[in-house]
């Protein structure tokens, strides 16, 4: 029986990156192992590495710990900002056998988006009960401006249901999480994003964007995307595939 051995951000308070292993979501086998980055992998038929923006943890497990995996895989990293012109990318990319990127148009990688869009509950979110809701990265949003009012969340608060019901409470979503971008699209609801780095320029149906200190005017610029959803799905499940294909 295959083993596989995951790693991922797991001792963290943010939800995004604590749901963004494949290991979660979808079937690899019995024998699994679940680590955190900075762990030694043990020997083991793949190593799969990721989701998140965590290229510099990957690159750091495949080159210094993951020797004693038959294969690596990284999946769904984000690369925006990235320097690839490096002697150290050349030596990662070529010690993998999958380089998933969760972000569209990198050369030299397959696009796979972060593999929480497999969660089931985004399949029958809860109705809309507000107009707007706000949810804000913990730690990005000291110009974010938070009219009275409007629900508001954090991507530190709670576990990943009661976070999709939040955002799915929402006609509108602002925000300036990644993630919480990510799930107002899939869940299909109007999104106004409020970036505060290049990671947010990496979906492939972009989300209508804002200053995050003056938003509201911006409203009613909010989108919805159309057929996210299962656009994410089937790239996750062809990624599965392949990576299901080096045993």
């Amino acid at each position: 029986m295959a083993h596989f051995v995951f790693q991922h951000r797991r001792a963290t308070r943010n939800i995004g990156d604590r749901v963004a292993s494949p290991a979660r979501w979808l079937d690899f086998g019995a024998e699994v192992t679940v680590q955190n980055f900075g762990e030694t992998v043990p020997a083991c038929d793949i190593a799969v590495l990721g989701g998140g923006q965590v290229y510099g943890e990957v690159a750091g497990a495949v080159l210094y710990r993951a020797a004693a995996a038959r294969r690596r895989v990284v999946w769904g990293i984000g690369m925006r900002g990235v320097s690839r012109d490096t002697a150290r990318h050349d030596v990662f990319t070529c010690a993998v056998d999958l380089l998933g990127c969760r972000d569209v148009g990198v050369e030299g990688t397959i696009h796979v988006p972060c593999v929480s869009c497999m969660a089931p509950r985004l399949s029958a979110p809860p109705a809309p009960i507000h107009e707007v809701v706000i949810f804000a990265h913990a730690t990005k949003s000291a110009n974010l401006a938070r009219p009275a009012g409007i629900p508001f969340a954090t991507n530190f608060q709670g576990n990943f249901a009661p976070v999709i019901d939040f955002i799915a409470s929402g006609e509108t979503v602002v925000t300036n999480s990644y993630h919480g971008t990510y799930w107002a699209l899939l869940l299909g609801r109007r999104v106004l994003c409020l970036p505060y780095g290049q990671k947010f320029g990496g979906f492939a149906q972009p989300p209508e964007m804002a200053d995050p200190s003056d938003w509201l005017a911006a409203l009613p610029r909010a989108r919805a995307a159309s057929g996210y959803l299962e656009e994410c799905r089937a790239l996750t499940q062809a990624f599965h595939a392949r990576v299901m294909a080096l045993l």
